[in-house]
């Protein structure tokens, strides 16, 4: 426990919450409507060009109908993911876990559990005002608590969340700093803002493929406001049974979802970089004056 104090007074935390923080909304404003294409595909397994039909159907003021959950729940869930995986690596204690890949895994699996509990509520309440079912019956954000009267309503989708936070965060914290490595040393800030960006796009768009399947039982599980709650296993084969048996209907969307991984989390990498460089470069400039 003393250790545990030690590294965290020691090192300043701070940055990585607050440049987490800044690259969720970043990324949130750029690409909000591309997520909401991919969630009609999902929910309704519809192809690309009719679920781009259904949104623009609906018009302008609904396409950014739900924004505000993913604003705050995206912008919130990046901050902690960066800023906690900071925190349980450099508090894990030397003595208990000296291995760097170990670290890695505990502070990356740690990390996800606390993101799941509070993204959850924000996803869940996300899915319901994109789903087109509640577009009348759902006015907007604040009219949710009317809907949701319990803790397992906000919680529903909590197991599919906590598999894929722990298994992504694992890959993207092991795999970061060697797919840096392996890039091209950059000469200039542009040139560090495309290796960031290239880095994040690549883990981001290979994580989201991988898990393609488990958020379209998620979002399945958390379109619902029915009493009944069925288990992720159950999910799945409710959602199976839907699309006939046939894996590949379970991956619709997922060529869109792939494009938008590469554009969201190159964005949040790059943008995450970037502010840490000026937050490092001040608190440098501090200390030398």
């Amino acid at each position: 426990m003393a250790s545990w104090r030690q590294s965290a007074d020691t090192c300043q935390l701070w940055p990585s919450y607050t440049s987490g923080l800044i690259a969720g909304m970043v990324n949130v404003a750029a690409t909000f409507p591309i997520n909401k294409v991919i969630f009609r595909q999902q929910i309704n397994g519809l192809r690309f060009y009719a679920a781009v039909k259904q949104v623009h159907k609906e018009g302008l003021l609904m396409l950014y109908r739900g924004m505000a959950l993913p604003l705050c729940q995206k912008s919130l869930q990046v901050g902690l993911m960066y800023g906690l995986f900071e925190t349980f690596y450099k508090g894990l204690p030397t003595e208990v876990i000296a291995d760097h890949t170990c670290r890695t895994i505990v502070a990356a699996t740690l990390t996800g559990i606390s993101e799941a509990f509070v993204a959850t509520p924000f996803e869940r309440g996300q899915s319901l005002l994109q789903t087109p079912a509640f577009h009348g019956k759902i006015k907007n954000t604040l009219d949710l608590r009317h809907h949701l009267t319990s803790v397992q309503q906000w919680y529903r989708g909590l197991g599919a969340i906590l598999f894929r936070n722990c298994s992504t965060n694992c890959l993207f914290f092991l795999f970061r700093t060697p797919l840096r490595n392996a890039l091209p040393t950059p000469q200039s800030r542009k040139g560090q803002f495309a290796v960031d960006f290239t880095c994040g796009a690549c883990l981001g768009g290979a994580n989201s493929t991988l898990i393609y399947p488990v958020n379209v039982v998620k979002s399945y599980q958390q379109k619902q406001i029915s009493s009944n709650r069925e288990s992720f296993f159950s999910s799945c084969k409710t959602v199976l049974r839907e699309r006939d048996y046939k894996v590949r209907k379970l991956y619709y969307g997922v060529q869109l979802n792939f494009t938008r991984a590469l554009i969201s989390w190159g964005i949040i990498n790059a943008t995450y970089e970037t502010c840490m460089a000026v937050f490092n470069s001040q608190t440098i400039q501090k200390h030398l004056y």
